[in-house]
């Protein structure tokens, strides 16, 4: 969990988009129920996890 943490933490020191807008933009007429920031190849990414139709789906959204 702490790796994790630190990755994440990584993640959004480099974002130059915060969590909300990233998961408003994923998430368009459904409901957020996860945001998980990562790295991909070097730059910042949101996992977002969100319910839409009555199923459970995830986008991922630049944050640079």
């Amino acid at each position: 969990d702490l790796a994790d943490a630190k990755a994440q933490s990584v993640a959004m020191a480099k974002a130059k988009t915060d969590l909300n807008s990233a998961t408003n933009s994923a998430a368009v007429g459904s409901r957020a129920v996860a945001v998980i920031p990562d790295l991909k190849d070097g730059h910042p990414v949101a996992s977002v996890s969100f319910a839409k139709g009555g199923k459970l789906q995830t986008a991922t959204q630049p944050l640079d």
